[in-house]
């Protein structure tokens, strides 16, 4: 499957963007976790926010997340 992972700033302006070839979901996320650390990274698949990792600077939360 093909998914998209995004760099973002806490403005969510893009910093930069890699696709993912996975083979399923579970496979996408713990890749893209890997992926996050001063910033956030936001997983896609398609037009559809499969995850939020949030950056362990932010201030409001610390780890992954899943969209509401």
């Amino acid at each position: 499957m093909r998914y998209k992972v995004l760099v973002v700033d806490g403005n969510r302006r893009v910093i930069c963007a890699a696709k993912l070839d996975c083979i399923d979901e579970q496979v996408a996320r713990r890749r893209a976790e890997q992926m996050y650390g001063e910033h956030h990274v936001e997983l896609w698949e398609g037009d559809r926010l499969v995850a939020v990792f949030r950056s362990a600077a932010s201030a409001d939360t610390k780890g992954g997340r899943t969209p509401d």
